[in-house]
């Protein structure tokens, strides 16, 4: 009642919705803006990457923060050691002295088969169930 009486009306109900829908479309319209925009910068910088002459070969930790790297770069093989705020060459070795691990398809399971396999499984199952039976008698 205070707001009629000051003279301050209120929208109605399909300004409202209209008001509301045209929120919607921005927050929408800002949304698929940033995923694009995002992709876009992604491809270009993976796009970079693809034709560099540095390939990253394997690594491995030894502890938090400290990691072994072998790197490709051009024909050589280099070895460094990674940690939280340096980088050290520890040795170079010949295309002989590594081991190349064979990637066949993607390296994953569908889901499908991962199910399929472990249903297939009737040991383990009724094995948990004799477990946890409380009949009163103790072996």
């Amino acid at each position: 009642m205070f707001l009629m009486s000051s003279g301050i009306t209120g929208y109605s109900s399909t300004e409202s919705i209209l008001k509301l829908i045209g929120l919607i479309i921005l927050c929408v319209l800002i949304i698929a803006a940033s995923y694009f925009v995002t992709r876009f910068i992604g491809s270009n910088k993976a796009g970079g990457m693809k034709s560099a002459n540095f390939e990253p070969v394997d690594a491995f930790r030894l502890s938090p923060n400290k990691y072994l790297q072998l790197i490709k770069i051009g024909s050589r093989y280099v070895v460094i050691a990674v940690c939280k705020d340096t980088v050290t060459f520890v040795c170079e070795l010949t295309e002989d002295e590594v081991i190349r691990k064979i990637q066949t398809g993607t390296g994953m399971f569908s889901f499908k088969d991962i199910l399929a396999k472990n249903l297939k499984k009737d040991g383990p199952a009724d094995e948990d169930a004799s477990v946890g039976d409380d009949s009163g008698e103790e072996s």
